[in-house]
């Protein structure tokens, strides 16, 4: 399931993907990481010449002119044999051969729901908010860069809004062997568990919110772990934030 033309995956779908770190290379050997995989029900042919199968899919974030892209697993799941120069496929059906034919009007459909640059807005300091539904979220591109390059610039970073991390949501998802973090603690030393501290008000329901905001994204998750606990420590920041 692809960005390019895409299928938007509902929130209980995304809970099922399981975790998978095979990764998908194109004819330049530029790996894809899946996001999960999951397995779906596949119906191929029309009433009687019509076969059903559980295929399992690797859901990835790549440009494509299709949502979905059948493999050799899949073909041999349903005993298809295709024909590229026909574009044609056949299986075996309890009814009898099905045979499918390509149709070229939905990949170019497709096609024509391409990536379109969308006008940033351009502020009187100089930055950019390429984003419209996050307006706040500003980017500076020196004045000094030629005013066609910078318009080069505003239309890429129009085009390609999903590189960047515009939530905490966005910020999710990256395999484990790809970027992973630890806490630098000696083994050797037994875990301390320090007594709550109060804090005022105010900072206790900014951290509430910030929590909350933390654990809704998926960034942090509720556990107990009743022999090492320390308690948050909040710094102002020079903006008074």
């Amino acid at each position: 399931m692809y960005e390019h033309c895409f299928i938007q995956l509902p929130e209980k779908v995304k809970e099922k993907l399981k975790d998978t770190f095979v990764p998908l290379a194109s004819f330049a050997n530029d790996p894809s990481w899946s996001e999960g995989s999951i397995v779906l029900e596949v119906v191929l042919g029309k009433t009687p010449f019509k076969r059903t199968a559980h295929i399992e899919f690797l859901v990835v974030k790549e440009n494509s002119k299709y949502n979905v892209i059948l493999g050799h697993s899949a073909m041999m799941t349903f005993g298809a044999v295709t024909s590229t120069v026909h574009g044609m496929m056949k299986f075996p059906t309890p009814a009898g051969i099905a045979t499918l034919y390509a149709e070229l009007r939905r990949p170019i459909e497709c096609m024509k729901i391409n990536r379109t640059a969308v006008n940033p807005i351009i502020h009187e300091d100089g930055s950019v908010s390429p984003n419209l539904k996050f307006p706040d979220q500003k980017i500076i591109i020196e004045n000094t860069i030629a005013k066609a390059t910078r318009e080069k610039l505003y239309k890429i970073l129009a085009i390609n809004l999903d590189i960047f991390a515009w939530q905490d949501s966005d910020m999710t998802g990256a395999p484990r062997h790809i970027a992973k973090h630890r806490l630098g603690v000696n083994p050797n030393i037994p875990p301390v568990c320090q007594k709550k501290r109060g804090m005022a008000p105010d900072r206790t329901k900014f951290l509430r919110d910030e929590v909350k905001k933390l654990v809704e994204s998926g960034i942090l998750r509720e556990v107990k772990y009743q022999t090492w606990v320390a308690n948050p420590v909040m710094v102002r920041k020079p903006d008074n934030s």
